[in-house]
């Protein structure tokens, strides 16, 4: 008999797999709150829009009027206190009251399809100070060719972007220190849905009231 759902927070280094990762915990029922498609989301909202105008100017917007995430990701990723900005005030206060409504629920059990655990996908849990929210946190990582080729192969980044965008992000050694398992993407998929596997029995499945 499984205890109260679990929400667990995902975390890792950049280009390591943890899209991967959070698909395996879906496949075995979790329900999923990824961060990045939410914020992707957001930029069409006309409110976050006009925030975007006020800290950015025109120059993040394509010829539609809508927020090229490239461009904008060009200025932040290039000056701390630009990303600051963004984050702190106008990403982060939206994205936490989705998330607390959608722990909420999990927690009410009123949460779509009544699933055992909530996976968030959120790189910059550590950095909204959100970690303390989740049940359970999971570090992902993977070797830096790997992590390298990826960058390369599947998002079209030069080399050093990944550097780049760690630079701006709190110490790895802190979130590894904090996570409640490691989990190494260093071999196949079916390795990789092997030690998930495993952490579902451990974190979810295997719980007791």
């Amino acid at each position: 008999m499984t205890g109260a759902p679990v929400a667990i927070g995902l975390v890792g280094q950049v280009c390591a797999g943890k899209s991967a990762v959070a698909e395996a915990f879906k496949k075995r029922g979790a329900a999923l709150y990824e961060a990045d498609k939410l914020v992707h989301g957001l930029y069409a909202r006309p409110d976050v829009k006009e925030d975007v105008r006020t800290l950015f100017g025109d120059e993040v917007f394509d010829a539609r009027g809508e927020v090229d995430r490239k461009k904008i990701g060009a200025v932040v990723f290039a000056d701390a206190a630009k990303l600051k900005e963004l984050t702190e005030q106008v990403l982060f206060p939206r994205t936490g009251e989705i998330l607390r409504a959608a722990l909420d629920a999990l927690r009410a059990g009123t949460l779509e399809g009544h699933p055992p655990a909530l996976l968030i996908d959120a790189p910059t849990l550590f950095e909204a100070g959100r970690e303390g929210w989740c049940d359970k946190l999971l570090f992902v990582a993977a070797p830096r060719d790997r992590r390298e080729r990826w960058a390369k192969e599947k998002r079209g980044w030069a080399a050093g972007e990944i550097e780049r965008r760690e630079a701006r992000m709190q110490d790895e050694s802190l979130k590894r220190a904090r996570c409640d398992a490691v989990l190494d993407n260093d071999g196949s998929l079916e390795d990789l849905d092997r030690k998930v596997g495993e952490l579902w029995t451990a974190w979810v499945s295997g719980r007791t009231p």
